[in-house]
């Protein structure tokens, strides 16, 4: 499943069309207008000759480096095809304190969105298995690769900790058939890894999706960011991160009112206490080859009344063992028992492959390489 040369996209269907020029792409701000805020720093640009073509400009701060962390972590890492990277950064711009930084646009929007908008909006379904397969290996893929594990120059470019791993940093992209690709990025948070600091707590990224151990033991290894995959596994099949905005407010409470109506000492470390909570709070894990009864009994069933009410799609549906059970291994309360990301690579994309072609026949595959070099 890997390809250190290929270009081509396996199968027959037609490549999304790209919103970037061909050949070396030069950013000139005139020729470019704001079509939509995304965030305070990143804007989704129209060309002014061409209203169709689109890019994603992203403003870093860059501080005393030479560049933004985010271009320095990128700039290590070979072309590949699960991986989004710049097309062009404008250093001191718009000021010396910043760069700017484009990227190609992809119109189908991050995981999140592409969930509520294909699944739980239109047509309240679950998210089929096969695209969870998927998700799962093209992500995995994505991993090994920045964690030197597979791909070129593995000695030269070492290991790259991602650190924020969410749906909301994952783009699905279309590749011409019925069946998504995935591609990891935002490298906002990333680092490279160091023995001296595996074990260094860390309160940066976004502590709902990261694993219980991000209090003690910290996120600078790659069994956070196997955790992070395990958990957008779990939010796609779910709904839900293993914690909700209300799990993690209610366990709020309850230590508020346990501390003498005052919130822990360490909570002012943090940015703000919600963030404090939501790195703290128990994490919750739902298995996905449940069917009804089972779920009524443990307390986990939703009905369609009590799933409308909280603006979710149909919350549990049951898949098979060997997806819930590769999930709950990367969801392992102990980081040491979680598999590697060249062993979910190998070993579960043995088993992803398997059931995808099951699924779906020839179709189901297409884009299950993972490729290097230029033209990926």
């Amino acid at each position: 499943m890997t390809n250190l040369n290929a270009t081509a996209t396996i199968g027959t269907g037609k490549r999304e069309k790209r919103t970037q020029t061909a050949g070396t792409f030069l950013w000139k701000p005139n020729a470019w207008t704001l079509k939509q805020t995304m965030t305070q720093k990143v804007l989704l640009m129209a060309s002014r000759t061409n209203a169709k073509l689109l890019v994603v400009k992203k403003v870093l701060y860059v501080g005393g480096r030479a560049q933004p962390l985010e271009v320095t972590i990128l700039a290590l890492l070979p072309e590949c095809n699960r991986v989004v990277k710049p097309i062009y950064y404008s250093h001191a711009d718009p000021d010396p304190e910043h760069g700017t930084v484009i990227f190609q646009h992809y119109p189908m929007g991050d995981l999140k969105y592409w969930k509520l908008h294909l699944f739980d909006n239109k047509n309240r379904k679950p998210v089929p298995e096969s695209f969870i397969w998927r998700f799962f290996l093209q992500i995995s893929q994505a991993l090994a690769f920045i964690q030197g594990r597979i791909g070129p120059d593995q000695d030269e470019r070492g290991c790259i900790i991602h650190c924020d791993i969410k749906p909301m940093n994952i783009l699905v992209v279309n590749n011409g058939t019925t069946y998504p690709s995935f591609k990891l990025h935002d490298f906002d948070c990333a680092t490279v890894y160091e023995d001296g600091q595996t074990n260094r707590r860390s309160r940066y990224g976004t502590f709902k999706w990261q694993p219980p151990e991000n209090t003690t033991q910290g996120i600078n290894n790659t069994a956070a960011d196997v955790w992070a995959l395990g958990a957008c596994i779990h939010f796609l099949a779910t709904g839900k991160s293993p914690v909700t905005t209300e799990h993690s407010r209610a366990y709020a409470a309850a230590q508020y009112r346990a501390n003498n109506n005052q919130h822990p000492f360490l909570a002012g470390q943090y940015n703000n206490v919600d963030s404090y909570y939501d790195a703290h709070a128990p994490r919750r894990i739902i298995p996905i080859n449940l069917n009804k009864d089972d779920l009524a009994q443990r307390g986990l069933w939703l009905s369609m009344e009590e799933q409308r009410a909280q603006g979710i799609g149909p919350e549990y549906h049951e898949y098979s063992d060997e997806l819930n059970d590769w999930m709950m291994q990367c969801l392992s309360f102990f980081s040491s028992e979680r598999p590697t990301t060249q062993q979910l690579e190998q070993e579960m994309g043995i088993q992803a492959m398997e059931m995808l072609r099951k699924m779906g026949g020839k179709t189901a595959l297409v884009d299950m390489e993972v490729k290097f070099g230029s033209g990926t």
